[in-house]
């Protein structure tokens, strides 16, 4: 990808950083794609780099980020390799789908 975003934020100034920084990651995306490129959600937050190191603390190592900037995730964008075709509407499994209540249908 030409380009990646990391997405942070101040956990001594939010306790909500990661629902943001989810947004914020998607929002990303929705820009990405409206411009017809494509983007990858690379999941950070929770993550191993190594057996002792988590992707989080490489990810603010290698950009000197403070303990307090949470990395939730990089979106990586770049012109798509290939245009994937939607799933046909026959296999959509709408059986899935619930109204007002989670209920199995009898």
């Amino acid at each position: 990808a030409a380009i990646g975003i990391v997405v942070c934020g101040d956990d001594t100034k939010s306790d909500v950083w990661v629902e943001d920084c989810s947004i914020a990651s998607i929002v990303v995306q929705l820009i990405a794609q409206s411009l017809g490129l494509g983007s990858c959600w690379i999941q950070i937050r929770k993550r191993d780099h190594s057996t002792h190191k988590t992707a989080e603390e490489y990810i603010q190592e290698l950009l000197g980020l403070p303990m307090n900037m949470k990395v939730e995730s990089i979106i990586s964008i770049g012109y798509p390799a290939e245009i994937k075709k939607p799933i046909p509407l026959e296999k959509l499994e709408f059986e899935k789908i619930r109204h007002n209540t989670f209920v199995e249908k009898e």
